[in-house]
């Protein structure tokens, strides 16, 4: 039976999902290449903003490597430092307002509140409204 390819879409709608492959597919990095490393990141639970609030960049650092994400020692402690910024993001304004705005089809109200957050610029910008279909 032939080996079945990872989608090039989220099996669920999951604006966090679409967020952290967004973050992680700059650099090089297609989205395509990225959903390659989907169920690992789903499974060391990248993709829930609790973690991300909780967890340090040591401890993303390693879940992104676990999950198939190892782009070197660098990239993949820059990486986690972004999503870890994500993480106080989402603790200063709190994960269901985040959410909400995260998952709207308003995609100034999405920039306004991600573009402050080092390590978020216009490519991750676009990536994310690419899989949401803003």
């Amino acid at each position: 039976m032939p080996q079945k390819e990872p989608s090039n879409k989220p099996a669920i709608d999951d604006p966090w999902e679409d967020l952290v492959i967004s973050l992680l597919s700059v650099n090089q990095y297609s989205l395509e290449h990225t959903y390659r490393s989907l169920d690992g990141l789903r499974e060391q639970g990248l993709f829930d903003p609790k973690n991300l609030v909780r967890w340090d960049q040591d401890q993303v650092a390693d879940r992104l490597k676990s999950a198939g994400c190892n782009r070197g020692q660098f990239m993949t402690n820059l990486f986690a430092l972004r999503l870890c910024n994500l993480g106080v993001l989402l603790e200063t304004k709190g994960i269901d307002a985040s959410t909400r705005i995260i998952a709207s089809c308003d995609r100034k109200a999405i920039e306004d509140f991600l573009l402050p957050v080092n390590g978020i610029g216009p490519k991750v910008i676009a990536n994310f409204c690419l899989l949401r279909e803003i």
